[in-house]
């Protein structure tokens, strides 16, 4: 009977080694997702403090996470992650998210900025170039006789108003580029106040979490009854 006991156990403790190593792959897979975005982000920021500082916040919620995956094993190593660190995890991982996400927004919107202010400058040179070509044609038309040099002209004021055509469209585009980087300005300061509260509420599930560590400790633990004395006390 003894060594059907143990069979049992040994059982059981392969089953749930399957289960954890298969919860263990999914968790660690998304960590090094995770992991493996904020540093491609980070390639990114060019000298940008703002959205490093931001990437520094989404490492910071990752160590935590690897943390709690570390320490969040129940039953000695081979079960499942308990319901708290499960729930650490996530967060650590949509702070992460958040975070990653913030500081790319930083960078497309500095980007974009600067984009947007060389077209302008562009905009300003074939501005004052059209309106120089525009003078030219005025006079050309007055001397008719230098038919020749009218037509060359006239091709050329059609070329740079063809530029500007063109960059009008780019600034209108960059414009609209602009504003969407100020609606993710605006989101990220949302995004903080959503990882300030997230912090805010880790924080108080991990004083939960070490105030009952003790009380699981100290739970007796109550051994399976075999199977022959659960027969002599039916009979």
């Amino acid at each position: 009977m003894k060594w059907r006991y143990l069979i049992l156990i040994s059982a059981w403790c392969v089953t749930a080694s399957t289960a954890f190593a298969a919860d263990k792959n999914k968790i660690s897979a998304q960590l090094e997702a995770m992991r493996s975005t904020v540093e491609t982000v980070a390639g990114k920021t060019e000298g940008n403090r703002e959205a490093a500082a931001d990437l520094d916040q989404a490492r910071n919620a990752l160590r935590y996470a690897d943390d709690s995956f570390k320490a969040g094993k129940s039953m000695f190593g081979f079960g499942d992650l308990t319901p708290e660190a499960e729930k650490e995890i996530k967060i650590s991982l949509d702070t992460a998210e958040r975070a990653t996400a913030t500081a790319l927004s930083r960078i497309e919107y500095v980007r974009a900025t600067a984009e947007l202010e060389a077209i302008e400058k562009q905009f300003a040179v074939v501005t004052g170039k059209l309106k120089l070509f525009e003078e030219r044609k005025a006079e050309m038309e007055r001397l008719r006789g230098e038919e020749i040099k009218c037509q060359v002209i006239s091709k050329e004021l059609e070329t740079i108003k063809a530029e500007k055509t063109a960059l009008v469209s780019q600034v209108e585009q960059l414009s609209g580029e602009r504003n969407r980087a100020d609606k993710l300005k605006i989101e990220q300061l949302e995004l903080s106040r959503t990882v300030d509260e997230l912090k805010t509420e880790n924080a108080r599930l991990t004083a939960l979490q070490e105030k009952q560590t003790p009380e699981i400790k100290t739970a007796p633990v109550t051994a399976p009854m075999p199977d022959d004395q659960k027969k002599t006390i039916k009979k």
